[in-house]
């Protein structure tokens, strides 16, 4: 027996719903799955329409949407959607650093929001850039070249204030009385000229505790002011990472069996002047900083080293050399196992 007109439509219409409720579902993931590959594609390819950089400033508790408002009016991009929704996807809100910086419409969303993330600020100040194996003479001259005080920076390094210990528990490893050499990292700095001497030693110093403290905290407290004092003879003695090592395991040797040090780099700092070649009067002029005259390191560091020394003393590289020089013309290191040896070398490069 058929069912009647009436039920057929009945048992059709829930049919049709699921049918409908079905089709709309698809629907619905289609265009979202459209809308995150488009949203996705926009966030790669998006650009504004500014070619020229310029600073934009990110505060403290902005919010994103606003900012990013602030960059599409500005030309940076060309729509808030794909930047909010970046920053979103990768979870970067907590991660976004308040301050200036310098972008352009020709940068991708991901350039723009990664240099607020690394916190790629527009840099403020008097422009000083301070090589590795300087001495803190040297750079008291870069000061005075750049037109910020030379003569108080030299004068804070030599007495420093005693309440630095405090704020800089890696100077207690220096002795009582020690002056800040070895411990002024180089590297580029910008420096407000209204902030005074203090806040460039600052610097230097928070460049220290964030770069090089984290190489030497591996080795006993005692050690590390004998370390950096090593690291800054042999970045001054040689040139290259290898040469490095290799000079760095030489002057341990030497310091083992009792050899002095005879390191040029001691006696320049003595003399308080660069000499390619010293006299017998040079190297017999009476300081504690004379390795000619002195075996073992020296009272403390007579230059500030990079980072490359210092792990090169950190990790030498075992030879059999004693005995090294460079050449005046050259750079190139000159290695020995004898002095006979060395000797000969010295006449062959003109020393």
């Amino acid at each position: 027996m058929e069912p009647e007109k009436g039920q057929r439509e009945t048992k059709r219409k829930p049919f049709r719903a699921l049918r409908a409720a079905g089709i709309f579902l698809c629907v619905s993931a289609i265009l979202f799955v459209s809308g995150l590959f488009l949203l996705t594609r926009s966030v790669d390819r998006s650009r504004g329409s500014l070619a020229e950089t310029m600073t934009v400033s990110f505060g403290e508790h902005e919010d994103v949407l606003t900012f990013a408002t602030e960059l599409r009016k500005g030309g940076i991009i060309d729509s808030e959607i794909p930047f909010v929704y970046y920053i979103l996807r990768e979870n970067l809100r907590t991660k976004l650093q308040a301050g200036d910086y310098l972008v352009s419409g020709t940068m991708s969303i991901p350039d723009i929001v990664k240099k607020i993330v690394r916190g790629e600020t527009v840099q403020k100040g008097i422009k000083v850039t301070f090589p590795e194996g300087l001495t803190a003479a040297d750079m008291a001259s870069r000061l005075d070249m750049a037109g910020l005080s030379g003569a108080e920076f030299l004068a804070a390094v030599r007495h420093p204030e005693p309440s630095l210990r405090n704020r800089y528990p890696f100077l207690a490893t220096s002795p009582s009385g020690a002056t800040l050499e070895g411990f002024l990292f180089p590297d580029t700095y910008f420096f407000d000229p209204k902030l005074g001497t203090e806040a460039i030693l600052t610097k230097m110093l928070d460049g220290f505790a964030n770069r090089v403290v984290p190489a030497l905290s591996e080795r006993p407290a005692g050690e590390r002011y004998d370390l950096l004092t090593l690291a800054s003879i042999v970045e001054t003695e040689v040139r290259t990472d290898n040469d490095r090592r290799v000079v760095a395991d030489i002057f341990r040797r030497r310091i083992d069996s009792g050899m002095p040090l005879q390191s040029d780099a001691t006696v320049r700092y003595a003399l308080g002047e660069t000499k390619i070649k010293h006299s017998l009067a040079d190297i017999s002029i009476d300081s504690p900083y004379n390795t000619y005259a002195n075996k073992g390191l020296p009272p403390g560091p007579v230059s500030n080293p990079g980072l490359s020394s210092i792990r090169a003393v950190l990790d030498p590289l075992p030879n059999r050399y004693l005995y090294f020089l460079n050449n005046p013309d050259t750079g190139e290191t000159v290695f020995s196992e004898t002095f006979e040896e060395h000797v000969a070398n010295k006449a062959k490069n003109g020393l």
